[in-house]
């Protein structure tokens, strides 16, 4: 999926582009003061109010203009109504008055029946400068000779999420560590995991509110002011979104208009394909998406689980409708569908511009037409080949049956133009809770095999579990301070079988982070976007786990994670909540130098941003992997070592013509390597090289 294809495909106007598309649905101030109240509502509503509540006045209400279709509208003159005050609509459907929320509502602070009217332009934005095309900063779909801003590819994403990021989990808390993510270590874009406002905490992906922020994270001002301050760092602004359903809990939707359609895997399914309904169903979505990068001037979309919108037809949509209002910002689909058939092709604009409201003919006019996620208007997507074969090197396992370099190699098809990362929330915390580290500790104590009997799923999670804990208790330095009674009532309530040395633990931890330096320097290696999670560029081992609280209170089912969901969950998963003892405190350390060097690295060298893969070599039985990269000038080539072996200026490998200098390397003091295993000579075409176990080493062709 190059980049050079996507902009011509996308040059095209959706049959549905509304030129003012902030003021389609929901409510919105008008220049003159005054209020516009839009709302789509079942087609067959006999009436409907809007009413208001002014600050320290009694509730009023209006009575709203059918205009067909199942739209109603109503504006309301200066004056009435100000910032701020509390809205909601009755719908009069089937002989009952039904109270609803906004479904556009930019403010909502309270779960149920009334929102709040908000004034997108008070704001004061600061960024101005950004925004231009001369920005040399700014990521950007538009990326091109005639202009300064960088393409797609040279994305280095650190992924947060707010609730977790921080002790207060609040907006305004979170600008407080933005230095050190631009500055420190180097990232160009944050991804904030979704803000859409649903009940209670959670990871964001049960949004129930499609256009306001979550409210127990600040208001929309606190957004704003996060992403204008990023900004000023020279971050880009990555907003996660979800498309492919609405969240179970306190859901109104489904009440306040026919936007539904059943259900899907994660909650309600939006009605997108259905019938003629489906027209402003997409452009609810739609609009929700140009929201985020309009209003709130976000860079670009990370979209959930597209797959699982089952409609094509909305993802082109989505994608042309930001293109002609936003041209700069990118999108990235989490999709994994691989090379399954598409659901429908992408729209003719002639036919689709005389045709607006014939659903029939373009849902069903063609199906089972193969159509790229390019063809659809996206600019990058997950890459979940790359990471199941990265996790199974170090995992020996993680749906694929051992390590096997040759399918490692294979993944890196098109690996340029997609995301690549060693871990994201979904592989931490949808799994089991623990992080990379935890779980290749886990592997190498054989905690499987030590766990009391029971179900092989559970017995895999209390083994991470287990592994976690053992871990927790050395880098606090507890576990050394404990007698040997002590360390064996300890392993006890683990409901392990094996006891430990603390050198055993500490060994097996070292070779963990060793192998996560080595994970994350292939991600490095390898042209195209990137992205960390929350907490891995520091190494840190607490939990990030699936803490939702249900409104009906924690599911059976939940429990096979090894832990109930909810407020202990949440908390287990504050950021840095484990907190190292001085003698571990330094791997910390250590893992922020590596990934600064490494983004530095990549800012560095185009090869590695928006380069090309010339080149692979794999040597299965000894267990190392090479990338030859280059774009221009500029030429990297990477030797990985994904085995224990050690190799002191003894391991032969043909290096692409010319002279290669090491510039960086895994095994370095200062990432808390040996410094043994360095190479200071020039290495030419064939050369005899150091590789330390479960590392990676970076060379940079000279002249």
């Amino acid at each position: 999926m190059p980049n050079n294809n996507i902009k011509n495909v996308n040059r095209i106007k959706s049959p549905c582009v509304f030129d003012t598309w902030t003021k389609y649905f929901g409510a919105y101030f008008t220049d003159e003061g005054g209020v516009v109240f839009r709302l789509f509502t079942f087609p067959d509503v006999k009436n409907v109010k809007v009413e208001l509540k002014p600050h320290n006045k009694n509730i009023i209400s209006f009575d709203m203009n059918n205009m067909g279709f199942g739209v109603w509208q109503l504006e309301i003159e200066k004056g009435i109504v100000q910032n701020y005050d509390r809205y909601r609509y009755i719908i009069s459907r089937n002989g009952e008055d039904i109270p609803v929320k906004d479904p556009c509502s930019m403010y909502q602070d309270a779960y149920f029946k009334w929102s709040r009217l908000y004034n997108h332009s008070l704001f004061n934005w600061t960024d101005k400068v950004w925004m231009c095309d001369e920005n040399d900063k700014r990521i950007s779909r538009q990326s091109n000779m005639t202009n300064k801003l960088l393409p797609v590819s040279a994305l280095r994403i650190y992924e947060i999420h707010i609730g977790t990021f921080t002790d207060e989990g609040t907006f305004n808390s979170a600008k407080e560590k933005l230095y050190h993510i631009a500055k420190e270590l180097h990232f160009n874009a944050i991804e904030i995991m979704p803000v859409e406002n649903t009940y209670s905490f959670n990871w964001g992906y049960d949004g129930v509110d499609k256009y306001a922020p979550n409210h127990t994270y600040g208001t929309p001002d606190d957004l704003k002011s996060l992403i204008d301050y990023a900004h000023s760092l020279d971050l880009n602004v990555i907003m996660d979104i979800v498309p492919n359903h609405l969240g179970p809990d306190i859901a109104q939707l489904h009440k306040t208009g026919p936007y539904i359609e059943g259900d899907n895997c994660f909650g309600y399914k939006f009605n997108y394909e259905k019938d003629e309904n489906s027209l402003h169903t997409r452009d609810f979505i739609v609009g929700a998406a140009l929201n985020w990068i309009i209003n709130y001037h976000c860079d670009g979309l990370r979209v959930d689980m597209t797959k699982f919108m089952c409609s094509d037809y909305t993802m082109k949509q989505m994608a042309a409708e930001i293109n002609y209002h936003a041209p700069n910002a990118f999108l990235i689909a989490e999709d994994g569908r691989d090379n399954d058939v598409r659901v429908t092709r992408p729209f003719d604009t002639d036919e689709a511009e005389e045709n607006e409201l014939n659903h029939e003919k373009f849902i069903n006019r063609i199906k089972n037409n193969s159509v790229s996620l390019a063809n659809l208007g996206f600019d990058s997507e997950w890459d979940f080949p790359f990471h199941k074969q990265i996790a199974s090197s170090v995992l020996g396992f993680w749906d694929c049956r051992e390590k096997n370099l040759c399918d490692f190699d294979y993944s890196l098809r098109d690996a340029q133009s997609r995301v690549k990362y060693p871990m994201s929330h979904d592989e931490i915390g949808n799994v089991d809770g623990t992080r990379l580290i935890s779980k290749i500790v886990a592997k190498e104590l054989n905690l499987n095999d030590c766990v009391c009997d029971c179900c092989h799923t559970i017995k895999c999670k209390l083994a991470a579990h287990a592994a976690h804990k053992v871990l927790e208790m050395l880098v606090k330095g507890e576990l050394e301070r404990m007698s040997d009674d002590e360390r064996i009532n300890f392993y006890k309530s683990l409901s392990l079988e094996k006891y430990f040395t603390v050198d055993e633990v500490r060994n097996a931890y070292l070779k963990a982070y060793s192998m996560q330096k080595l994970t994350t320097g292939k991600v490095y290696s390898i042209p195209g976007p990137k992205m960390i999670f929350q907490g891995d560029e520091a190494a840190d081992i607490s939990y990030f786990k699936f803490f939702r609280k249900f409104s009906t209170g924690p599911e059976p089912c939940l429990r096979e994670k090894g832990y109930e969901p909810g407020l202990e969950a949440f908390m287990d998963s504050k950021l840095f909540c484990v907190k190292p003892c001085e003698k571990y405190l330094y791997l910390n350390l250590a893992m922020e130098n590596y990934i600064s060097d490494l983004n530095l690295l990549c800012e560095n060298n185009i090869a590695l941003s928006s380069g090309h893969i010339e080149k692979t070599i794999v040597q299965e039985q000894a267990d190392i992997h090479a990338i030859y990269c280059r774009k221009i000038y500029n030429e990297i080539f990477s030797v990985s070592n994904f085995s224990q072996n050690e190799f002191n200026k003894s391991h032969g490998i043909m290096f692409p013509k010319g002279q290669w200098r090491e510039i960086l390397n895994s095994d370095d003091k200062k990432y808390a390597g040996s410094g043994n295993f360095l190479n200071e000579q020039t290495c030419e075409q064939f050369s005899y090289i150091s590789l330390a176990p479960y590392s990676i080493t970076f060379f940079e062709k000279q002249g």
